[in-house]
């Protein structure tokens, strides 16, 4: 392996993933036009004379969501007789070379309805659910058949939506306030900052996880397709983003209370919550013009053949399909994974090889809602379940370079550090020399390693292989430091202003940074590919699981003990597994290396340990996430929760007055199942 990684560190050209960059932003690759397809063509064409043994295009069938461009979506404000005093802009204004294209495709809300909405608006800062909660018991303001306007920020900007719909709003407008996108309320903003200027809109989907037409199975040109009318889709009312430029125009002109402090942004207003202008005539229409169409995404995948155990598989996934250029989200990943494919089939064609499987997925339809991956996974769902060691993910490699960032299976964790180790530090100035040092310096945790995070939410295409498939997951790149910038993402997130010239002048010119992370995936792609005995540590799982119950118990104990719910049981399950992971550590350290079957038994109890926490039930309400341990937020689908089924009850039970005590009770008892069977599966027999 140390040749193999001298080879990755040595070969990967920050200069070639450079020029991939360029020409893969070179337009717009909205999902389902002819821009995506021809960067399609392009991928696949490189991989395979790059000299992978297999190359394809799987293609899926899908529905798709666009705005119409001859009747574009618009908010307004108008007056008694019907006339528009202010109508919000059409397209963003282009503010560099990259960006002067007539063709694009102009701001939307995917998967949001067409339909009008008109009457009084209500500022609901960001959206969440305590916000509306706040201003029903607080303030006692009902936005039943309003129309709400609330800042991007915090939680999945789908779910702001639908809380909005759950309180009766008639429609929602999205807004980036410069507190969150510009924060030094300066006017120098791109081209000139990687600050959001006035006129930058943040796109987005409000949908789900996968085709809409064919849940839960893949929709391939034999599938059974539901009716628009039958499927899940949850958002029912017209939403359109604007920039803050036209979101100023609103706001201003608000009554009613006050919002409080931390509603207020930093727009040059007094920021009132209304509901209503201070000039009654006045009120807000919202025309959103979304259409549903059926189209084509397409996924490439490229594959390097073990030579001895080519049915076991790592996996490295990305997406290709923007918004409008995607210089840092997705294609600073795609232009790294496409220069991995070139170093490794490079080894190939000299007759280096991993033990096990390498599999090279560029992913389409992830901005509209991890489509290519789902249906992918849903398609090889059951070899996957069997097969697949593990998926890294890298959406992007950077989107600043303060330091890194990575979301992992508690399995995953310690393959993850131990690649960070061979990886030279990106950072020419430090004293810091490999890469886990500077990230141990730059993003400690709380145990004297770098921090990471267990719960992966649904906000890449690890969703599906981590909550469906059970296959462990990583999710990483390099980041801005969110406690020196106070910022919920980087600024020009999903604009048309995230050009080739952005990243290569404000995020990482020297490109030292996306080369670590290139490096940092072939290494650990390798590494778990071709070491003997997988590294994973089932330690870090029963600790994770134990920390959690220690929460429950801090924050529940006393009033689940009034309600009778059995946290005695789950502590003595997860006693079971803390005891049954040191005893396979133990006896792991003892296999013979130089006994196939040996190794080949350990590793399989290491892999299907993270199944052994999918529930073919589903959580409640959700039967898409099947992970007990990790889901995405019931509230938030960007971010994940711990045992989400109990989180998700017991927040109903705290904020709503549910009398759901029975539910919880049988939340609790799945997760004390599931983790009982998760320790008899490291057991020698099991049974």
């Amino acid at each position: 392996m140390e040749n193999a990684f001298n080879r990755i560190m040595n070969d990967l050209d920050k200069n070639k993933i450079r020029s991939n960059l360029r020409n893969y932003t070179s337009r717009q690759r909205l999902t389902g036009t002819d821009g995506v397809h021809e960067l399609v063509q392009h991928i696949a064409q490189q991989w395979k004379d790059n000299g992978l043994d297999k190359v394809e295009v799987t293609p899926y069938e899908v529905l798709m969501s666009y705005p119409n461009t001859t009747n574009p979506n618009r908010v307004e404000i108008v007056v008694d007789n019907g006339d528009a005093v202010f109508t919000s802009a059409f397209v963003e204004k282009p503010l560099d070379a990259d960006g002067n294209q007539s063709d694009i495709i102009p701001p939307y809300n995917a998967f949001t309805p067409a339909g009008i909405a008109e009457g009084e608006l209500v500022y609901v800062n960001y959206g969440q659910i305590e916000d509306f909660m706040f201003l029903r018991d607080n303030l006692s303001i009902d936005v039943t058949d309003k129309i709400v306007i609330a800042r991007y920020g915090k939680i999945f900007r789908g779910d702001k939506v639908l809380n909005a719909q759950r309180f009766n709003a008639s429609g929602v407008i999205l807004y980036s306030d410069p507190a969150d996108y510009n924060i030094n309320g300066t006017s120098d903003t791109y081209p000139h900052s990687w600050w959001m200027p006035d006129t930058g809109v943040q796109r987005g989907t409000v949908g789900g996880s996968g085709d809409y037409l064919t849940p839960f199975y893949p929709a391939r040109e034999y599938a059974h397709r539901l009716a628009v009318d039958k499927t899940s889709i949850s958002v029912k009312i017209p939403c359109q983003p604007i920039g803050y430029g036209d979101a100023v125009h609103f706001l201003r002109e608000l009554g009613g209370p006050s919002a409080p402090d931390t509603w207020k942004g930093k727009l040059d207003i007094p920021y009132r919550i209304g509901p209503g202008f201070v000039n009654a005539t006045r009120r807000v229409k919202l025309t959103v013009n979304n259409y549903l169409k059926v189209v084509t995404v397409e996924n490439v995948i490229g594959i390097i053949k073990g030579k001895v155990e080519p049915d076991r598989y790592v996996l490295l996934g990305n997406h290709h399909d923007t918004w409008v250029f995607g210089a840092i989200d997705p294609l600073s990943g795609t232009a790294a994974l496409t220069e991995i494919t070139r170093v490794m089939g490079k080894m190939k064609q000299s007759n280096i090889r991993p033990q096990r499987t390498i599999v090279f997925c560029t992913w389409g339809g992830e901005e509209i809602g991890l489509v290519g991956s789902t249906e992918w996974v849903e398609e090889y769902m059951k070899v996957l379940y069997e097969r697949a060691v593990a998926y890294i993910n890298m959406d992007y490699a950077a989107d600043y370079i303060d330091y890194l960032i990575a979301g992992t299976s508690p399995l995953l964790q310690d393959p993850l550090y131990q690649a960070a180790k061979i990886v030279p530090s990106p950072d020419p100035t430090s004293p810091y020399e490999t890469l886990y040092d500077l990230w141990n310096r730059t993003n400690p945790g709380f145990t004297g390693e770098p921090s990471i995070y267990y719960a992966l939410g649904s906000g890449s295409d690890m969703a599906a292989f981590y909550q469906r498939a059970g296959v462990p997951c990583i999710d990483m790149w390099y980041a801005f430091d969110n406690k020196k910038w106070g910022i919920p993402s980087y600024p020009l997130y999903h604009s048309a202003y995230e050009t080739y010239h952005m990243y290569t002048t404000f995020i990482d010119p020297s490109f030292n940074y996306t080369l670590a992370m290139t490096r940092l995936w072939g290494v650990i792609s390798w590494k778990l590919a071709d070491e003997a005995l997988l590294s994973f540590d089932v330690r870090r799982y029963a600790k994770a699981i134990s920390d959690v119950i220690d929460t429950f118990k801090y924050k529940f104990g006393t009033v689940w003990q009034e309600h009778n719910v059995n946290i005695g049981a789950l502590e003595s399950a997860s006693k079971n597994l803390t005891l049954a992971a040191q005893n396979f550590y133990d006896h792991i350290q003892t296999v013979d290396k130089n006994d196939p079957l040996a190794v080949r038994i350990e590793n399989d109890k290491m892999m299907q340990l993270e199944r052994a926490f999918i529930d073919p039930e589903g959580l409640p309400g959700r039967r898409i996430n099947k992970h007990v341990m990790f889901a995405p937020g019931r509230f938030n689908r960007y971010v994940g929760d711990s045992f989400p089924g109990i989180v998700d009850t017991m927040f109903e039970i705290q904020n709503n007055n549910a009398t759901i005590w029975e539910l919880l009770k049988q939340q609790v008892y799945v997760a004390t199942y599931t983790i009982q069977s998760a320790a008899y599966s490291l057991d020698l027999i099991g049974l």
